[in-house]
C-alpha cells in the first residue's frame, strides 16, 4: 500500500497486519484445515501492535421461510484491541463477498444487521464561534478629521453532536449486475471522546441460495490507526486469507441459539448483533 493512502488527522490506512513492530508470524495467512476445509471457525487473526480476530460463529442452512427457498444464516464476531496504549482504532472497514463454486451462482446477500447507520456512546458539546470585522470612524471637526479603527465582534454559539458510528450495507461486489452478493460493515470512532471504535462486534447475514451446492466468501478487512501525532506508518503486508468454504449439508452450528431452519427468514438478526467497547470472556 502506498504512502499516498494518508487520511485526515493524521491517520493512515493500512492492511490488516497492523504491526508495527512486524512480530513473526503476524503476516501468515490463515489457511483452511486440509483435514476439514469447510466452514472454518477462524476466519482470520492477526496479533501485534494491533490484535484483529474474525470469528464464524453461527453457520445454518436451511430455508428462507416453510422449508422452501434453500438459504443460510451466518453470525460472525470480530475482536478488535489496540496493544500498546499509544494505538487506538479510530476506523475498520469490513467486507465479505459471496461466490457459487465452478460457475454455480453466487449466493444473494437477503438481510444484515447491523444495516444502514447506527450510532452508539453520543455526546454533546457546545462550540462557539466568533467572527470579527474592522472598520473606520471619524469625525471632522474644524476642518480636521479624528480617526481611527474599531473591531466589530459576533459570537455564535451552537450545539453539535458526535458518536460512535456504524454503517452496514448490502453489496454487489464483482460484477455489474444482478442481486447483492456482498456486505460491508464500517465502524468509526467518536472523534470527540478518541475512544476508538468497540473492542467486540458481532454481525449477522441472511442468504439466499438456488441449491445445495458449495459455495466460498472472501474476506477483506482493514483499518485506521491513530498513531498519536507521531505519524509514523505501520508496516507489513498480509497475505489473502483462504476463502471460507460452506458446505449446505451441514448441520447448524448452533452455538448461540436453536434456530428453525425451516423459517431462517422469521430470525431477527438485529437481537443477534452486539457492539461493546470490551471483549467477551468466553472465547
Amino acid at each position: 500500500m502506498s504512502d499516498n493512502n494518508q487520511l485526515e488527522d493524521g491517520l493512515f490506512s493500512v492492511d490488516i497486519n497492523l504491526d508495527e513492530d512486524n512480530d513473526s508470524g503476524s503476516s501468515t495467512r490463515f489457511r483452511n484445515d486440509p483435514r476439514a476445509p469447510h466452514q472454518r471457525k477462524t476466519i482470520t487473526e492477526r496479533k501485534g501492535a494491533i490484535d484483529i480476530r474474525c470469528l464464524g460463529k453461527d453457520v445454518v442452512h436451511g430455508f428462507l421461510k416453510d422449508g422452501e427457498g434453500p438459504a443460510t444464516l451466518v453470525v460472525y464476531e470480530f475482536e478488535l484491541l489496540a496493544r500498546k496504549k499509544d494505538r487506538r482504532i479510530v476506523q475498520v472497514d469490513i467486507s465479505f463477498v459471496f461466490h457459487g463454486k465452478d460457475e454455480a451462482p453466487d449466493p444473494e446477500v437477503v438481510e444484515i444487521a447491523p444495516k444502514n447507520r447506527m450510532i452508539t456512546v453520543e455526546t454533546k458539546q457546545t462550540e462557539n464561534t466568533t467572527t470579527s470585522r474592522e472598520g473606520k470612524v471619524g469625525a471632522t471637526q474644524f476642518g480636521a478629521e479624528l480617526g481611527g479603527s474599531v473591531r466589530w465582534e459576533k459570537s455564535v454559539s451552537r450545539e453539535t453532536s458526535d458518536a460512535t458510528s456504524i454503517f452496514g450495507t448490502r453489496d454487489t461486489m464483482g460484477r455489474r449486475w444482478g442481486e447483492p452478493n456482498g456486505v460491508s460493515w464500517t465502524l468509526l470512532e467518536n472523534k470527540s471522546t478518541k475512544t476508538g471504535v468497540p473492542a467486540f462486534f458481532r454481525t449477522a447475514v441472511l442468504l439466499k441460495r438456488q441449491d445445495d451446492a458449495e459455495f466460498e466468501s472472501e474476506f477483506i478487512i482493514k483499518a485506521s490507526v491513530d498513531l498519536v501525532s507521531a505519524l509514523s506508518r505501520l508496516f507489513g503486508r498480509t497475505e489473502v486469507d483462504d476463502p471460507i468454504l460452506y458446505d449446505p449439508t451441514r448441520p447448524p452450528t448452533d452455538k448461540l441459539r436453536k434456530y428453525d431452519t425451516d423459517n431462517l427468514e422469521d430470525v431477527t438478526l438485529h437481537d443477534l448483533s452486539i457492539v461493546s467497547f470490551t471483549s467477551p470472556i468466553d472465547g
